[in-house]
């Protein structure tokens, strides 16, 4: 991953969270969804709660887990 491509602005996180509503409303309209579309929900749902951190409001800097970052 490139060091431009390591952060997400304000703009990209807004865009991120309108889709993620979007995917689940499709999601919550249809009568029956397959294991696999559950699990997916449900991963959407937690990411979706990550991006509503108000910490994340003016963007963030994305790091590979155990990649030895600073804190």
């Amino acid at each position: 991953m490139s060091e431009q491509s390591r952060h997400l602005s304000a703009d990209e996180i807004v865009t991120l969270k309108f889709a993620a509503h979007r995917q689940l409303a499709r999601w919550s309209n249809k009568p029956r969804l397959s294991p696999y579309q559950h699990a997916q929900r449900s991963a959407l749902k937690r990411a979706v709660r990550v991006l509503e951190d108000k910490a994340l409001a003016h963007g963030c800097e994305l790091h590979v887990p155990g990649e030895g970052v600073d804190a």
